[in-house]
């Protein structure tokens, strides 16, 4: 039984926020059991406030869609948007390059444009080569591709048909064919140069008869391309008031020249002559002409790369030639390199005119008027422009100890 004063006690100790009275009658182990369990309880943080929460995540963009390119051959897409041609200013190049017949010669034009535009170095305008399967239809599709892709010229044509192609493509930007045309009216922007011999058959008709001569003996080869030279040289020596004393096939049996050659050269009484043969033709009827008498060939009875024991027995003999063979110290010559390989003769003459045709297409870019175009020392010859051709003056060369040199005139 507890006293009064006992109980007081007792609620100093527990105040108003003691356990009741009753739980301080349970054991000590417990109590102290249950206050470690609360320290172990997770502590709740406050939440942060709505402006620094966290952003949600994005979610990853989806992978895009490649379309194969491995479609059946000859399918459209019919989402693919057309691709317009690249549009660049450019010099256009058109040549048969895709012709089987006529893809050695393009390539050897290719060669020497290249060679022209490489000696121009890095301010040189870019050209592009549009190979064409023939002179004709095929060329003026490509003509009319490279205008649409931005050419500010063209060069091309290796024949007479292709020459005449372009002429009728041809508008109002320069365009250099590299053959003559069978057409007469021609567009104001349109020029032409060929390495045609029948102008070189011409050119020998003049220097002879400038030089005062009257009377000539034709010796003849019996091919088409030798008959086309004799006509072009008669022609001309003709209207020049000069008379054709002889004409002589030469059938390149050079045994026969004693009793062909000879007895008709003695007849002739002719002051000069005149071949239109091949190089080997000529050099086997060579011997047979009387000592001294003046004789003037084109450059198609010339090989002037062959050695002198070879050109020994066409002695004296004066041609035509251009200056990339027989002109080794002319500063156009000099410019430009040589074919990487060796070309034939008649390919490395088109080499040359690749070198000339990118000359003069820089000349007519920058030359709005024709009549301000102004003469060429070209690789081909001099070049001085006749209407729509450039006419090409050769080198005169003559013959002595099997090497050509050129031929100055006594005065």
């Amino acid at each position: 039984m507890r006293t009064q004063k006992m109980d007081q006690f007792m609620g100093r100790l527990a105040g108003p926020s003691v356990l009741p009275l009753a739980a301080l009658m349970v054991p000590a182990w417990i109590v102290l059991v249950a206050l470690l369990a609360s320290c172990a309880q997770p502590i709740t943080r406050p939440a942060p406030p709505e402006s620094v929460k966290t952003a949600p995540p994005v979610a990853p963009a989806p992978e895009p869609v490649i379309v194969s390119k491995l479609e059946p051959e000859g399918a459209v897409n019919p989402n693919a948007v057309p691709v317009p041609p690249i549009r660049q200013a450019h010099i256009a190049l058109i040549i048969p390059a895709n012709n089987k017949d006529l893809v050695a010669a393009a390539d050897a034009v290719k060669q020497g444009f290249t060679a022209g535009a490489q000696a121009e170095g890095a301010n040189a305008i870019p050209f592009r080569v549009y190979p064409t399967d023939n002179e004709t239809v095929s060329l003026a599709a490509q003509y009319r591709k490279a205008t649409q892709e931005g050419a500010i010229a063209y060069v091309g044509a290796i024949t007479r048909d292709g020459a005449t192609t372009m002429a009728k493509q041809a508008g109002l930007l320069p365009t250099l064919a590299l053959n003559a045309p069978a057409e007469t009216e021609l567009p104001d922007r349109f020029f032409y140069i060929t390495l045609n011999v029948d102008a070189e058959a011409r050119q020998q008709a003049l220097a002879a008869a400038q030089q005062g001569f009257r009377r000539v003996a034709i010796l003849t080869g019996n091919t088409p391309l030798a008959k086309r030279i004799q006509e072009a040289f008669e022609r001309e020596w003709v209207r020049l008031g000069g008379e054709v004393a002889a004409r002589i096939v030469l059938s390149g049996d050079a045994t026969n020249y004693t009793t062909t050659v000879q007895p008709a050269m003695e007849r002739a009484h002719a002051e000069i002559a005149f071949f239109a043969a091949d190089a080997g033709t000529a050099r086997g009827a060579r011997p047979y002409l009387p000592t001294g008498m003046p004789v003037f060939a084109t450059s198609h009875s010339l090989d002037a790369r062959a050695e002198p024991v070879v050109n020994v027995d066409l002695e004296s003999v004066r041609f035509l030639e251009m200056p990339w063979f027989v002109e080794k110290d002319h500063p156009a010559v000099m410019a430009y390199a040589k074919p990487s390989s060796t070309l034939p003769l008649d390919y490395e003459r088109l080499y040359a005119l690749g070198i000339d045709a990118w000359r003069l297409t820089q000349l007519l870019l920058r030359t709005e008027r024709a009549r301000d175009i102004a003469p060429l020392d070209g690789v081909t010859g001099k070049l001085t422009l006749d209407g729509a051709q450039f006419v090409r003056t050769l080198t005169s060369v003559e013959m002595r100890d099997g090497m050509p040199f050129v031929f100055k005139p006594a005065d």
